[in-house]
This record gives C-alpha cells, structure tokens and sequence, in this order.
C-alpha cells in the first residue's frame, strides 16, 4: 500500500508535540482502517487445476469408471476472476483513501498551521526563551559544562533539550504539510522567510555564497543564536510571508537603499 501522506505531520502529533483536526485525524484512521484490512489468499492456479482433472479422466477410463465432472475447472477459473476483482478493488481504495487523506489535508492546511501548529510553535519558543535566559544568568549554556551546576540550571537545560526537540518536529510537521499539499509563497521563493520573520534583520547580505551566521548548527544551538540575536521564528501564512519578504526588502539592498525605497 502506498504510504500515507504527511507522515511527519501525523508523527509529531502522536509523540504530544501538537494537536491536529479531528478531519485530519479522521482521514488519517480511515487510511489505517484500508491498509488493515487482509488480502485475500490467492486460489489454485486453474491449470494445475486442469491437469488434475485430465489425469482424472484418464485414471476413470483406465478403471472403467465414470469420468468426473469437468465443472470444477469453470469454478476455479470463477476463483481467479474472483482473486483479481479483489486485488484491484484493494488498490482502487487504497488510491481512494490517500487521495482522500491529501484533499483533507489540503483543505485543512490553514487551520492546521494557524490553530495548531503555530500555538504549539510560540509556546515552545516562549519556553525556550525563558529556560535559555535562566542558562545566560548562570553564565553558561553548553549542556556539558553544566554538570556541576544548581538544579534550576540543570533543569533549565534539560528544558531546552526538549523544546529543540519539539521544535524539531513541528518545523518538520509543517515542511511535510506544505511539500505534501503544494503550497508555496511566490514572493520568497528560497524560503528565507518560513520560520524566521526578521531573516535579513539577522543575515542583511544578498550574496547567495554568503552562509548566514547560524548555518549547520544543531537545532539547540540554532535556538541558542535565535534567542540570543532576537531572532522571530514564526510559522507564517503564504500573505504573511509575503509581507515579511517586503517588510525587509531593503535589508541587505544597496540599490534599493541608494534609491530610497
């Protein structure tokens, strides 16, 4: 059976890291219930079946007794029709039910970003926020130096440990979702804009050879510099990350800002 779309999307959400739709969740079921249900066992080959009968035809003449009934050979023949009829009726409705499940997550994308995944979103960096700035009172934030360190601070740490974790998952929840449905902003083509708001407040060049300051860093760490820099991670709308690419479409512009836009 083919694989139900948004596996990520549906993963996080079982793991507690968000909620979901109950439309969602539904399609979702429905999906499982399909690929739950058993395969029919494959009958007889109906020409095995035939051989048999021909050598029972032979036997019966050699004995002298009466030929059998050559009706079993339409009945497993009836069989195999029966076997195939089956096999495309399965994949006509797993074709159904993925379908099915990509028009209800079409549908609900919006709402999935907006009421479920964005809220999951702000609380998890609101938390991280607050666990990092115990870490930059301590005076340190590697978890390995840590160790010696009053429990506020350990727990603190512990506290970053999963919500970068969680972030982990709803950024790829949203990935998954808007690769899965095809949904894109025109404006920000190379997606500068889907999770941080301020990009070019934080990274102001235009040279695409030039790695912003927080390339390759583990999510933590990445976490880390957001949260020391003032970074905005967000979950925006296609409009909203639109009006945040021209919000800040004269950082990092020379000739926009040479001509006073």
């Amino acid at each position: 059976m083919p694989e139900i779309p948004c596996l990520k999307l549906y993963a996080g959400h079982d793991a507690g890291h968000y909620t979901l739709p109950d439309d969602v969740l539904k399609a979702r079921d429905t999906y499982r219930g399909i690929e739950a249900l058993p395969y029919p066992q494959p009958p007889r080959n109906s020409w095995e079946t035939v051989s048999d009968t021909a050598e029972a035809i032979v036997d019966a003449v050699h004995a002298g007794k009466p030929v059998p009934d050559l009706d079993v050979i339409e009945k497993a023949r009836a069989a195999e029709r029966i076997y195939q009829d089956a096999l495309d009726i399965m994949g006509q409705c797993q074709d159904m039910a993925k379908a099915r499940t990509l028009a209800t997550l079409r549908e609900h994308a919006l709402p999935t970003l907006t009421a479920h995944l964005r809220p999951a979103l702000d609380e998890t960096w609101k938390t991280y926020q607050d666990a990092y700035r115990t870490l930059i009172e301590h005076g340190e934030t590697e978890p390995k130096r840590l160790l010696a360190a009053p429990a506020k601070v350990r727990k603190a740490s512990d506290t970053c440990d999963l919500m970068a974790a969680r972030y982990e998952a709803i950024a790829a929840a949203r990935t998954d979702l808007w690769l899965s449905v095809r949904i894109r902003c025109e404006a920000d083509p190379t997606g500068k804009y889907t999770f941080i708001r301020n990009y070019h407040t934080l990274h102001t060049t235009r040279w695409a050879n030039v790695r912003t300051p927080w390339h390759g860093l583990s999510t933590r760490h990445f976490l880390d510099y957001m949260a020391a820099h003032s970074g905005q991670l967000w979950l925006p709308t296609p409009d909203e990350q639109a009006k945040a690419v021209e919000a800040e479409a004269d950082l990092g512009n020379p000739v926009r800002r040479a001509a006073g836009f």
